[in-house]
């Protein structure tokens, strides 16, 4: 392995290499930039700043102009002023005792002077040593060739010998400071310096496992703070304690798997304490050993947890870090941190890493009332920050956010609720300023998909608790924006967005009982133009599940007019399933038949011919089964105890026709990601 540059070679190639000075540069105009106006063009920027690059932004940051005004009308404010409050200025070590073992590798004598050596920079290490061999040889080669160019090599490198000389005059002064700082550094709390060997590591482990008091836990807890930091601070002398790469993994396996055991034996605590036993043991003696171990082993996972990009790693942390969820009561300012992390990688889109992001998030809320508001803030905003660009990759995660959300807002539904009113007040604020104006800027607020499924995230949590709580404010304000935005936006173009209200509709209605003409909303949406022949034969895919407006192009395609009647007849089978058992669906499916049948006439492409009248056959069949049953009861309509218990039977069993018809309707539309809309 090739040895680490010293610190006077470190110094001259961040002066004086030409890559570090490119990038000095670099770092110098993205700050200056930043500086300057946000908008108003190149007012603010300098000369040369035209040629810097552009930070790329992720599916969390925002994309346009349109997109930040709106996150930031719909967001709920954040306070982070107390993010830092009870950071302290200490370095993180612990003192340590002497007398603890420690055990060097006699099998490799080199491993007590390298710092750790990971496979893949052995890799780079060995690449790099054979390029330099050849060009050496084609050097030595050029040298033979060409006497003149020898001559002049010599004399180069004497003149940089003695600009060498010359720098190290310079920096003496320097060298000095830095020495004297490494004393220092090496006095008081900071651990030994001594390589770290997998014999020491597995015997600090074992005295830990059998005895928790044992100093060893504190050179456990100050080999994982230097394991946590490692790559923030590649210089300092922590980075060389660890043998290899398995010495470093043996220590943060260790130290996540049994740190909560151990600190629980120390306390003297259940698995089950909560905030107020955590908060009740803060001012015994007890705690005042055990708090200095705690914080460091919590503030360090906090920073691997910062510095890692592996998902699987990530998980494995977050699932060993939850079990002392309760121990970060005492922190406040650790607590809020770690909320930011958290929230950080729920989003991230990587489902097993969400997921672990997320039961750490319910057991922070759930534990640590504190922080429930923190949690609330920061999962609205982060859900709305990932809607910014809906497509077919990030569909599935979009609605693993929503249900996350709606079980986080499930813990407290009181407070919940307010924020919902909130939430939807400001959509109806903006519908009424797009109804009222009609332009561009105004609509294009409500046709995004930041606004749409905010609306569907306030539905779903009202079909979750409208039965147990008392949520109808809520409840008719979310009717109004979702009544709103499907007639301000007409049109065949907009048949995937009324295709989204519709079934936001027909949840509403599931939860509630009551009914909402959902047929006239798509219906209007359903007219078709004659396709030609050259129209058939092009293929375009189209999903409706990543999309709210159509593009021109396609309207006149056969895929487009085939995708649009059967997400209709899935949505339509949807509305007439739930009011298939009710004694009124007579009247219910009249209007519905009459447009289904002309639509069946109006439609030229011949596939679609047999679907329509399948669903219209259907319709009629149940239609003239509740007749039947109404001519043998003899209550009024406006008996509803009698109207409620109406086919009780039947709908528990479920075994009419129509019911097993939407069944095998819902089942052929899931592959093809029609069940999602």
């Amino acid at each position: 392995m090739a040895k680490k540059l010293g610190k006077k070679a470190r110094k001259f190639a961040r002066k004086n290499l030409q890559s570090a000075a490119k990038r000095n540069r670099k770092i110098r105009n993205q700050f200056n930039h930043r500086r300057g106006p946000r908008r108003g063009g190149s007012a603010g920027r300098e000369d040369g700043d035209e040629d810097v690059p552009q930070r790329v932004h992720d599916s969390t940051m925002v994309t346009n102009d349109e997109d930040a005004t709106l996150i930031h009308g719909l967001e709920f404010p954040e306070d982070d002023a107390e993010l830092d409050a009870d950071l302290s200025d200490s370095d993180g070590y612990l003192s340590e005792d002497p007398g603890c073992p420690y055990y060097s590798d006699s099998e490799d004598e080199k491993a007590d002077k390298d710092c750790i050596m990971e496979d893949g920079l052995d890799r780079q290490n060995d690449d790099m040593n054979r390029d330099i061999k050849k060009q050496k040889k084609k050097l030595k080669k050029l040298l033979d060739k060409d006497p003149e160019f020898a001559n002049f090599l010599e004399k180069w490198q004497s003149g940089l010998e003695s600009y060498r000389s010359k720098e190290v005059l310079d920096s003496d002064e320097d060298g000095m400071d830095s020495m004297d700082d490494d004393d220092d550094s090496n006095d008081g709390n900071s651990p030994n310096a001594k390589v770290l060997t997998s014999k020491t590591i597995s015997e600090w482990c074992q005295l830990v496992s059998k005895d928790p008091k044992s100093p060893a836990l504190r050179n456990l807890l100050n080999a994982f703070r230097d394991a946590c930091q490692y790559g923030v601070h590649s210089d300092g002398p922590s980075m060389q304690r660890f043998q290899n790469a398995r010495v470093f993994y043996q220590i943060i396996t260790f130290v996540l798997s049994e740190s909560d055991n151990v600190f629980r034996s120390l306390l003297e605590i259940q698995d089950d304490a909560n905030k107020g036993k955590i908060m009740n043991l803060r001012n015994s003696k007890k705690w005042q050993t055990v708090d200095p171990l705690i914080k460091s082993y919590l503030r360090n996972s906090l920073d691997l947890l910062s510095q890692l990009t592996d998902n699987k790693i990530l998980a494995f942390v977050l699932t060993r870090l939850r079990a002392s969820v309760v121990l970060f009561s005492a922190y406040p300012s650790t607590s809020s941190r770690l909320v930011k992390i958290l929230f950080r990688l729920w989003a991230s889109g990587d489902q097993s890493l969400s997921l672990s992001a997320f039961l750490m998030i319910r057991e922070v809320a759930s534990l640590l009332p504190d922080c429930l508001d923190l949690c609330l803030t920061k999962s609205y905003n982060t859900y709305l920050a990932s809607n910014k660009l809906v497509n077919d990759r990030n569909t599935k995660h979009i609605y693993f956010l929503i249900d996350c959300l709606v079980e986080l807002y499930s813990l407290d539904v009181q407070k919940s609720y307010e924020r919902a009113v909130t939430s939807v007040e400001q959509l109806n604020a903006i519908l009424r300023q797009a109804s009222k104006t009609k332009e561009k800027e105004d609509l294009r607020k409500i046709d995004n998909w930041q606004y749409i499924n905010c609306v569907n995230l306030w539905v779903r949590f009202l079909c979750c608790h409208y039965k147990d709580y008392n949520l109808h404010p809520l409840f008719s304000e979310v009717l109004q924006v979702i009544r709103g935005v499907a007639h301000l936006f007409r049109g065949t173009r907009y048949l995937p967005l009324r295709l989204r209200l519709v079934q936001m509709l027909n949840e509403l209605s599931s939860c509630s009982q009551m009914f909402y003409p959902i047929p006239s909303l798509l219906f209007d949406c359903l007219e078709f133009r004659e396709v030609s022949q050259k129209e058939q034969t092009q293929r375009t895919k189209i999903n409706f599940s990543s999309l709210l407006k159509v593009p021109k192009n396609l309207l006149k395609s056969r895929d487009f007019q085939e995708e649009c009647v059967l997400s209709a007849i899935q949505v339509l089978s949807a509305h007439f399933a739930q009011w298939s058992y009710h004694v009124s669906f007579p009247e219910v499916a009249t209007i519905p038949l009459f447009l289904l049948k002309k639509l069946h006439e109006q439609t030229t492409i011949e596939p679609l011919h047999r679907p329509i009248k399948r669903l219209i056959d259907q319709v009629i069949e149940n239609k003239d089964f509740i007749e039947r049953k109404r001519e043998v009861v003899s209550f009024s309509p406006n008996d509803k105890a009698s109207v409620d218990s109406f086919l009780q039977e039947e709908k528990v069993s479920r075994n009419t026709s129509f019911t097993r018809f939407y069944a095998s309707v819902a089942e052929n539309c899931q592959p093809k990601g029609r069940k999602t809309l």
